[in-house]
């Protein structure tokens, strides 16, 4: 029977020691291994061995355990922490409000004016003025006598009746000089307004200076009218000027070609016409509408002055006019013309360029509107009216108040149709005590849900 051996029972040969003397000879041959030899019963099965055996650590399961669920407590514990204190810190309001709005249809014929009765649309007029020159030929020079020339408003501010005035009625200048009208008018009568107040009656009429020269190119400015000093009408009836007078002339003039006095003339308008469109953007005021379509120009002649030898300075005066309508009252307006129910509160025009502008007269874009006291004009195109509402009110009254009185602060503005809220942190049941704390969005167009 062959016998079972365990690795156990094997054992390792052991190193030999070294020596400084040399080895006894032995006759014997030398083994390549150790003959494993069994084991006796008694014996344990396995041979301890210091050199090579791996120590084992033993570790605790439930110590181990316990670590990992400290560990991550305290690391949740950070984290609540450091969400708390970020909410904290980052406490605050916001509040979106959706407008109440209304997009019309609009194709209808307007009329402005610049002394409106009540209800009627109101316009100011905007002027840019520019000068330029250029250089033409001369065949020589012509004596010129040459007046003076522009256009008044004459108000009544006396009577509710019309008044008369006859050709020749002389008007004065505040340096005393005279101009007189080359036809006769009736001056509309006063009229009052919603308040009870007074509003003069006004027209428009051509002044001629009464002698030649050009002391009488004056700018703008009011008059007064001699005819009627001593009398109660003398301080009630008067004029004014929107632009100043030009063409006044005494000397000298140089005579050119007319076709080069012509092209020299186009080409010098062309220039100053593209100048001022250049500057319409930083000339209007802030809070009106102003239409590119509206433009008009009025070009004025100055007197050539000498260039050289049979060269002559040919001069322009350029002037842009551009009716210009307050944003507020352009777009209340509109909508009480073109939306049903509107009882007259505060709104805005977001885009009014969705509305295209023509003239009632395609002539108006290249004549003087300063003597006009209206004018008539087209808009078309679709149009969005929104309403306006006060937000700084509207901070001051949930500034402090709870989450859920919301809908009845809002019930105060009927500009609005809803509003959305969003209060930081989230357990925060009531708006920040302070407006620096709480934002307001408006969102235009995203009608709420019927």
């Amino acid at each position: 029977m062959s016998q079972k051996w365990n690795l156990q029972d094997i054992k390792p040969p052991e190193r030999p020691q070294r020596s400084s003397a040399r080895p006894k000879a032995s006759n014997r041959p030398q083994q390549d291994m150790v003959r494993p030899t069994r084991r006796p019963a008694h014996e344990p099965s396995h041979t301890e061995h210091t050199d090579d055996v791996t120590t084992l650590e033993i570790l605790d399961g439930g110590a181990s355990k316990r670590k990992r669920v400290f560990t991550a407590a305290i690391v949740a514990a950070l984290i609540l922490g450091g969400g708390f204190f970020m909410s904290t810190l980052l406490s605050g309001a916001e509040i979106t409000v959706y407008p109440k709005f209304k997009d019309a249809t609009v194709q209808a014929t307007f009329t402005a004016h610049r002394t409106p009765g009540a209800g009627e649309l109101s316009y100011e007029l905007l002027t840019i003025e520019a000068d330029g020159e250029r250089q033409v030929s001369a065949t020589g020079q012509e004596e010129v006598s040459e007046r003076a020339m522009g256009d008044i408003f004459i108000y009544n501010a006396y009577s509710t009746d019309t008044q008369r005035l006859i050709k020749n009625t002389r008007f004065e200048s505040p340096e005393g000089l005279i101009f007189r009208i080359n036809e006769s008018v009736v001056v509309p009568g006063a009229t009052k307004d919603a308040d009870g107040k007074l509003v003069p009656g006004v027209i428009t009429a051509t002044v001629f200076a009464d002698g030649t020269g050009e002391q009488y190119n004056i700018a703008a400015g009011q008059f007064t009218i001699p005819g009627l000093k001593g009398s109660e009408q003398y301080d009630k009836m008067y004029a004014t000027s929107n632009t100043g007078f030009m063409g006044g002339f005494e000397g000298k003039r140089f005579i050119i070609d007319d076709d080069e006095l012509t092209t020299a003339k186009q080409a010098l308008q062309l220039e100053l016409r593209n100048a001022l469109l250049a500057r319409i953007d930083e000339e209007r005021p802030a809070g009106f509408v102003l239409y590119p379509d509206a433009v008009t120009f009025a070009f004025d002649t100055l007197p050539a002055t000498e260039y050289g030898n049979e060269l002559a300075t040919i001069k322009e005066r350029a002037r842009l006019q551009v009716p210009i309508f307050k944003e507020s009252e352009f777009a209340a307006y509109l909508a009480k013309n073109t939306v049903a129910g509107y009882e007259g509160a505060p709104v805005a025009l977001p885009d009014p360029f969705t509305l295209t502008f023509a003239y009632t007269s395609p002539t108006t874009t290249t004549s003087d509107i300063a003597p006009h006291t209206e004018l008539s004009f087209n808009l078309a195109g679709q149009s969005r009216i929104v309403w306006q509402y006060n937000d700084a009110a509207l901070l001051n009254d949930i500034t402090g108040v709870s989450k859920t009185a919301l809908p009845n602060v809002l019930s105060g503005y009927p500009a609005i149709e809803r509003a959305e809220a969003v209060v930081r942190p989230f357990w925060k049941q009531a708006f920040p005590d302070t407006v620096s704390e709480i934002e307001v969005h408006t969102v235009i167009g995203d009608k709420p849900d019927a």
